[in-house]
Formats: structure tokens, sequence, C-alpha cells
């Protein structure tokens, strides 16, 4: 089935960004590994598989600074007009000429058919086109299925922060991913 990459609109595809699906199943995690001016991810094996859900609601949040996104939508089955199935959200930062991918999904029955890489593809056109010479993306050490697809887009490891998130995310650590544009 076919899709189609439009501009997101803030306020008309609200519930349609809302009822995109975040959660995602992993069998692995990484442990951030830390040495003297050396980061590592090492990916440990669960004894059941987690699934993750993201809070979707962040992605109005008074705290997301992002200024433009793109979804992704198809046809609906039902005939009905044309469903987001997934999304990308990006703010240039022109101090250190970064674009930033605040957040990014797409619901499962639609992954590993091109919706993410058209989306990355929107999100790296329009960094290009602001004047940056990165995106940047932060993403959690359980997100072993994101960090990898991200990896078959041209992203590399960059950093981690093992106390970013806290209380927040208890058990998880901030990875950073970046990719030369």
């Amino acid at each position: 089935m076919s899709f189609t990459v439009r501009a997101l609109h803030k306020n008309r595809d609200r519930q349609g960004v809302e009822a995109v699906d975040t959660a995602f199943e992993t069998a692995s995690v990484f442990d951030v590994v830390t040495r003297a001016r050396q980061i590592e991810l090492v990916e440990r094996t669960l004894a059941q598989p987690l699934v993750k859900r993201y809070d979707i609601d962040e992605v109005y949040a008074p705290w997301a600074r992002w200024k433009q996104g793109w979804v992704a939508e198809a046809a609906d089955e039902a005939g009905g007009p044309p469903i987001i199935r997934g999304f990308a959200t990006a703010e240039y930062e022109a101090w250190h000429s970064r674009m930033i991918l605040w957040f990014f999904y797409v619901s499962p029955a639609w992954r590993r058919r091109g919706l993410g890489r058209a989306l990355i593809a929107e999100v790296e056109a329009a960094g290009r086109a602001a004047g940056a010479d990165h995106v940047w993306i932060e993403t959690s050490s359980v997100n072993v299925p994101g960090v990898v697809a991200y990896e078959r887009l041209g992203y590399g490891l960059v950093g981690a922060d093992r106390l970013f998130y806290g209380k927040y995310m208890p058990g998880e650590q901030a990875i950073y991913l970046a990719k030369m544009l």
C-alpha cells in the first residue's frame, strides 16, 4: 500500500498524530558503558521481551519546541479519508547549525515500508535548507530497534547521558546519534 508525506499542520493534524501507536517491542537493551574518554553501547539480551510505549501527549507538551513537522498518511482500508501512519517533528538551532529531531514515530503495522525513511528525508532536507550541517537525535537505551533503524539511515553514536532521564524513565539512559548533512 502506498503512502504520501506532507507538511504537518499542528492543529488540524493533532488528532491523527495523537492516534499514532508509539509502541515497540525489543528482546534486548543497550547498557551504556563509559570509560575514560570512551562510551560504548553493549547490547544485552533480556530474559523476556520488553514492550515500551512512549507518551504521545509529549508531542504537544509546552516544553516541546519543534517548529516544523511532516506526516506520512495512507488510505483508510474502510474507504474513509487518509490516516496518519507516522510523523516527524524537528527544530533548527542556528547557534550550532543543528537540526534536532524532536519526535519520530511510525505505527507498528507501517514500519519497514519506507515511511520512516521518507520522513527522515524530509527532516534532513529541511535541515539543509535551514543551514544545518547535521541532524541530531536523542533516544533511549531501550530503543534498540530505533537505534538499528537510525544506523541504517546513516546515523552514528555521538554521545550518551546516563543521568538524563532521572526518575522520569528509571533504568534508561539517553543515547545521542547524529548524521552529517
